[in-house]
């Protein structure tokens, strides 16, 4: 049997903000759906997180159901994080992925209808779990009998793959591996894994910029540095030789992760430096997060304004310098804040206010509301005038 295995398509996610992105994770699904046809596949799998949202907007929901029905094979998927709170299906007589059930050829794994049978092989689902994950999934295996030579296991958790915080994870693969299962299918991981007949084949679209191309530039030597973005797309199993290739889509449009470096920040070079550096990706629609990193004489700056593309989707730009002339020490004392305050534009009466203020409550401030503490500077700067 062949199996396509999808997940994480969140569509219906207006990501950045923006409308065309929010077109773009659909338009990748259609993706996906043209290449399964091509590949003519027994099953379809959509592992947790169809949609970013338990209430999506209803042409989201007429746009899947018509990519879908262009498929002639059984469609299952299980409930993922985003898609519906649990308390949906088990109080208020079903989600939307009852719905999709009702009005199309869909089977919706879950724990009312926790098995399909197909040929040989027994698909197992149980939608995502927030507590109790191991005894929440012991217990949904524990009751259910079949004949099927094959048993695939589906679910939406966090393993323990390689790279994910230790106390992020909800479950071991070594766990899973105990239950008997042939196949274990995952959602949940943004990033594609596979190991011996375990499968997680990640969001199809760019979920976030530590997935797209990784440009580093040494603004002191002139060192560039190029990673290639992270492989998006699907996998196809094929239970007969035991064994998954994973199909590559591409996603809707490019993204960029471009990163600066310098020991020693200088304004009139280094701007003129990115600025035409960054030409090179001023490409029409793409997504670029620009990172400066490094140190220079006040170490806050803000070079937004000096930065302009016109083409990109989307820019943002982060600074991250620290300040080179100043020992830690020093930067945390009250002439460092009012040097700092005053090369910024505010009097030096004002200033020295401030950083007294600062150097005198540094121990409250990460746990001052931000209301109290806004305030609380407004009061200082006015007293200047009384």
């Amino acid at each position: 049997m062949k199996i396509a295995l999808t997940a994480d398509l969140h569509l219906d996610l207006r990501q950045f903000n923006r409308q065309e992105r929010w077109k773009d994770y659909i338009d990748t699904f259609s993706n996906v759906i043209r290449k399964v046809l091509e590949l003519d596949v027994d099953a379809f799998i959509i592992a947790g997180d169809l949609f970013e949202k338990y209430r999506p907007h209803p042409g989201v929901v007429r746009r899947f159901l018509k990519e879908v029905s262009k498929l002639n094979c059984p469609i299952i998927l299980i409930r993922g994080n985003h898609d519906s709170p649990k308390i949906f299906f088990e109080k208020f007589g079903g989600d939307t992925l009852h719905l999709l059930q009702d009005v199309a050829k869909i089977i919706y794994l879950n724990k009312e209808n926790p098995t399909y049978e197909l040929d040989d092989v027994c698909f197992i689902g149980l939608g995502y779990v927030g507590f109790n994950v191991k005894k929440e999934i012991s217990q949904h295996l524990k009751n259910i009998e079949t004949k099927a030579r094959v048993k695939v296991g589906i679910f939406h958790q966090l393993l323990d793959y390689p790279g994910v915080p230790e106390n992020q994870i909800d479950v071991s693969k070594s766990f899973l591996r105990g239950l008997g299962l042939d196949y274990i299918l995952m959602g949940h991981w943004h990033l594609k894994y596979s190991e011996d007949r375990l499968f997680n084949p990640g969001s199809p679209e760019y979920w976030s910029f530590d997935q797209g191309e990784l440009i580093e530039l040494n603004l002191d030597t002139g060192e560039e540095t190029i990673k290639p973005s992270k492989e998006k797309g699907f996998y196809l199993i094929d239970t007969t030789k035991g064994a998954g290739e994973f199909i590559k889509i591409k996603p809707a449009r490019s993204m960029y992760n471009i990163i600066y470096k310098t020991e020693e920040f200088n304004e009139a070079i280094h701007i003129q430096t990115i600025q035409k550096h960054l030409e090179t990706f001023n490409l029409e629609g793409v997504m670029i997060k620009t990172l400066l990193h490094g140190r220079c004489k006040y170490g806050r700056i803000n070079i937004r304004k000096e930065i302009l593309l016109d083409k990109p989707l989307f820019h943002t730009i982060i600074t991250q310098l620290k300040p080179s002339d100043v020992s830690i020490e020093k930067i945390d004392s009250m002439e460092a804040q009012t040097e700092y305050l005053m090369e910024r534009g505010i009097s030096d009466e004002t200033s020295r206010k401030l950083a007294k203020w600062l150097a005198t409550n540094h121990n409250r401030l990460s746990i001052m509301p931000s209301n109290e503490l806004l305030n609380t500077l407004r009061s200082i700067i006015k007293s200047k005038k009384k």
